[in-house]
Formats: C-alpha cells, sequence, structure tokens
C-alpha cells in the first residue's frame, strides 16, 4: 500500500485529500478536508493578497500538515492556481507557507491545471469517447475544457472567478435587478468568446466541479452533513438550476445561511456562481449539468500515482 496527499490552494477554498493506492492500481480515499479562507480576496482590485487572507489560508495549511502526519510521513503535493498565480507578492506568501507550515507549494499553469482537473473528473465519471465540456469555477478564474473522452481538443481559462465577479457587480442581497443582469451579460460576453475558442464540435455533456455546482447538488438534493457520495454524479437539469438561483437571489444573508445545505463561506458567492452555471449552459445549448466531487486534487495524486 502506498498513501499519497494533496493540497489544492484555490482562490477560494484550500482542500485536502489523502488516498491510499493498492498494489492492484484501486485507490481508497483515507481522508479529506477543506476550508474556505478566501485567498483571492481583492484581487479584482489590485494584485497582492492581503495580508489577513495569507494568514488565514496559512493556518488552514498546518491544520492539513498535521492531519497528514498522522499517517506517516506520507508525500505530500501542495499546487496554488488562480489568485497566487497571479499575485504580485506571491513569492512572499510561498516563503511564509514553507516557513510556517513546511510546504513547498507549486505555482502550476492554467495548462496544468485543466489537464489534472480533467484526470480527477474522469476518475470517477465515465466518459466512453463522448464529446464533453469540462468547466471547474473557482475563486478567481473558471477553466473550460472540450474533449473527447480523455483527449483534450482545447482549454480556455477565464477571469470568471465567483469572489471576482461578486466583488465587481453584486453589492446588494437580495440581489437587485439591475446588478445581476450587468454580472450576466459580462459573463455572456466573455463565454462567446469561449465558445468561439472551443468550437471543434459541439459537447453532448457538460460536467461541472468545485464549489458551486456541488453545493447547488446539496441545496437540490438537502444534503446535510455534506455527503460526497450522494453528491458525485448528480444530474442538475437546467430549470432546477434556474429555480434554485431565483430563490437565492430573493434571500437576504441571514436567510441563506439558514439552509443547511449551503456551506457558510458561500452564501454571497453562489449568486455568481450559479449564474456561470446557467449561463454555460445556455451558451452551449444543454439542458442538464452532470456535477463532479472530484476534480484537481484527485487529478494530483492520480497523476502522481500514474
Amino acid at each position: 500500500m502506498k498513501t499519497l496527499a494533496s493540497i489544492d490552494i484555490g482562490s477560494n477554498t484550500v482542500r485536502l485529500l489523502i488516498l491510499e493506492a493498492g498494489a492492484n492500481g484501486d485507490f481508497r480515499e483515507i481522508d479529506s478536508a477543506r476550508r474556505i479562507t478566501r485567498l483571492g480576496e481583492g484581487m479584482n482590485q489590485g494584485k497582492r493578497l492581503l495580508p489577513r487572507r495569507m494568514n488565514d489560508t496559512i493556518e488552514v495549511l498546518i491544520q492539513f500538515r498535521d492531519i497528514c502526519a498522522k499517517y506517516g510521513n506520507i508525500p505530500v503535493r501542495a499546487v496554488a492556481t488562480s489568485a497566487v498565480r497571479e499575485a504580485e507578492n506571491k513569492e512572499e506568501f510561498l516563503e511564509k507557507v514553507k516557513e510556517q507550515a513546511g510546504f513547498d507549494i507549486e505555482v502550476i499553469s492554467w495548462e496544468e491545471e485543466a489537464r489534472l482537473t480533467l484526470e480527477g473528473v474522469f476518475w470517477k465519471i465515465p466518459h466512453r469517447n463522448r464529446n464533453i465540456l469540462t468547466f471547474d469555477i473557482g475563486g478567481g478564474s473558471t477553466e473550460f475544457i472540450l474533449s473527447r473522452g480523455r483527449e483534450i481538443a482545447g482549454f480556455v481559462s477565464t477571469a470568471l472567478g465567483v469572489v471576482r465577479l461578486t466583488e465587481k457587480f453584486i453589492t446588494r442581497h437580495p440581489v437587485v435587478s439591475g446588478e445581476y443582469d450587468r454580472l450576466t451579460a459580462h459573463i455572456q460576453s466573455e463565454l462567446a468568446s469561449v465558445k468561439a475558442r472551443l468550437s471543434s464540435f459541439p459537447p453532448q455533456m457538460v460536467i461541472g466541479t468545485a464549489g458551486t455546482v456541488t453545493t447547488l447538488a446539496a441545496l437540490e438534493g438537502h444534503i446535510y452533513p455534506y455527503d460526497p457520495g450522494k453528491i458525485h454524479g448528480t444530474v442538475l437539469p437546467f430549470d432546477r438550476i434556474q429555480s434554485i438561483q431565483d430563490d437565492l437571489k430573493a434571500k437576504s444573508i441571514t436567510e441563506r445561511l439558514l439552509l443547511k445545505s449551503l456551506e457558510p463561506g458561500r452564501e454571497d458567492l453562489i449568486i455568481a456562481g450559479t449564474a456561470i452555471v446557467l449561463e454555460t449552459l445556455k451558451t452551449f445549448a444543454c439542458s442538464d449539468l452532470v456535477v463532479s466531487e472530484y476534480s484537481l486534487r484527485e487529478g494530483i495524486i492520480l497523476k502522481a500515482l500514474r
């Protein structure tokens, strides 16, 4: 048996996964955790990571280090994405992480992020060589990957991150129509460019991953406490996603926090994230969203093992 861990440091959420690999090539999850730290907060106004958010993230990484230590001196691959990739003070953050948490963080490119995400998504979703659009909604960016099965036909990284969009467009809760209209117009404009670049063939299936889409599945199924097994593979029709969005838009922050299936820390960001989902389905003329619980952190380990 071989045990490995991965840490995905995103613009909104930090995720830990520990897998055990058997001699026959099977994998078993033995531990996982995730924490919302909003590392990418303020990146829309400036290109610097905020001290408070860096400290919050480092505290979580120390917690994750201690979780990993329970399983011995296991290999840990920690990667950072959009927020750290763009930050002018990324070296300061990386040095602090090394000094305080002991991790050497690898800042991966858009391209590597897309490839690893697809590796994780297809771990437990059969692809059967279908034409698939996969998108990964993050705090600072959203990546779109067009593939025929595992064969990538194209990928595009955009600045459609939920933290970035919320800071730019959504200031009031319940959401006012003018702000939401400006948000969706911006998303539509960005997606028109994405579609033009991913035009090799139309997708037969759309898969979404990361916190927005898993939260939508939890809300739809009234799943609490969070259960990855019940979330993964959920199929959400466009009309149901629209209905959830209409309900969320009409609620105040306090009212949203009463929804047990809505993870605290997403109560304001869920509006922008769901808008990305809805506009993506419209743009690519697909009526359903397939939800993947697995993405980058799984892809990191699977690539290392293979």
